[in-house]
């Protein structure tokens, strides 16, 4: 048996075998509350059988470090047979498993001989599986580029899903993948261009009249590293943005990239960004999603039709998606965001919408993206 996180997105150092069957490993985190994420892989070798791991927050952090991992839990726990294509819950096979204490967490699963299986805090989407995804049969229709390249030279994948009809197309901005341990933002932009390429009477009145642009994952190297919020020049990529609508160039390269594209060159009408967040703890009711949203809208739009547009798509997500279940009320868009950047320098509608992938699986993470988006664009007008 052998337990590692030396693969694309893996999370997990001082990897130990206790007594036969039974692993303990730190969590490798950045900074509270970016210390959750961790992702190994057991190969069950000739034997295969029972293996119990035992995961703790990476002692680096100190109590910071430790209340932010155990703030996020309980949550379920996931488990992939097949390279981290379909992913499943722990408990889902093995009920009762998952343990939860002040300093660690504890689940257990069986390995196949000669198989490996790999557990993890939340399902996992690597940017090498984004890739051969981007150039997959469900993306036909889409036209696929790169953004650019990170600061490690990976390709940023960009989709153009572009519109039917060439009169009067609204820009569409889809984006996610700021934090790399986030996967279920990238897994929905991913739902929005499947969902756009297919034959679906909605997804093609959308595309009537409608100029989309994707970006599913714009932290590609945090995300091949296995990080959980930073990139790899050690950047958090949410609060990179401040004053960027003043003149103040963004630090991460990746970000540069994204800003100038956007207000260079696209300027879009929409700019739809989603996060994750893991855990139930301190959240109402299940699914246990958020919604992040601009605290005076009419301070940052000078023209007023922008602003009730924003707030017509903001009160339709309020009321169309389980994007308030997470703490009942939603959380401020600053002025460190793109979001708030893009609202003050073009007037884009900025809707921001965290799923909880605790509970959001491969498909459930695709099918909510669709959902926000659908409601989106019918508060827009679209389709």
């Amino acid at each position: 048996m052998k337990i590692t996180s030396d693969f694309e997105c893996g999370n997990g150092k001082n990897i130990v075998e206790l007594a036969p069957g039974h692993w303990r490993l730190d969590e490798v985190g950045e900074k509270a509350p970016y210390c959750k994420y961790f992702c190994v892989r057991i190969d069950g070798e000739e034997d295969g059988g029972p293996v119990r791991l035992d995961i703790y927050p990476d002692p680096d952090l100190g109590e910071a470090g430790r209340a932010g991992m155990m703030g996020h839990y309980p949550s379920p726990l996931w488990y992939s047979e097949n390279a981290m294509e379909r992913w499943l819950n722990v408990t889902k096979r093995w009920p009762g498993v998952e343990t939860y204490g002040d300093d660690h967490i504890s689940t257990q699963v069986v390995v196949p001989p000669n198989r490996s299986t790999y557990v993890a805090s939340n399902v996992v989407l690597s940017w090498s599986m984004l890739r051969n995804w981007a150039a997959s049969p469900a993306t036909q229709g889409a036209v696929v580029d790169a953004l650019g390249t990170t600061s490690e030279g990976r390709e940023i994948p960009r989709l153009h899903i572009p519109p039917l009809s060439a009169d009067g197309a609204h820009r569409v901005f889809v984006f996610s993948g700021q934090h790399p341990s986030e996967h279920c933002g990238p897994l929905a932009a991913c739902g929005i261009a499947e969902f756009l390429c297919s034959s679906h009477p909605e997804a093609r009145a959308i595309r009537e009249h409608t100029d989309v642009w994707i970006v599913p994952m714009i932290n590609v190297d945090g995300n091949v590293h296995g990080r959980n919020g930073w990139t790899m020049e050690d950047v958090n990529p949410y609060p990179d943005f401040e004053g960027a609508c003043d003149g103040r160039e963004p630090e991460a390269t990746e970000d540069r990239l994204l800003w100038h594209w956007l207000v260079d060159e696209l300027r879009p009408e929409l700019c739809l960004n989603f996060h994750g967040f893991l855990g139930q703890r301190s959240f109402v009711e299940f699914p246990h999603d958020g919604f992040y949203v601009l605290q005076d809208p009419a301070s940052v739009y000078t023209d007023p039709a922008r602003c009730a547009l924003y707030e017509t798509v903001r009160d339709t997500l309020f009321w169309d998606t389980p994007g308030l279940t997470g703490a009942g009320n939603p959380g401020p868009l600053g002025p460190q965001s793109l979001a708030y950047n893009l609202a003050r320098y073009c007037g884009a509608v900025v809707p921001f919408y965290e799923i909880n992938h605790g509970f959001h699986g491969v498909y459930g993470a695709k099918r909510k993206g669709v959902d926000v988006f659908r409601a989106t664009m019918r508060a827009m007008g679209c389709g």
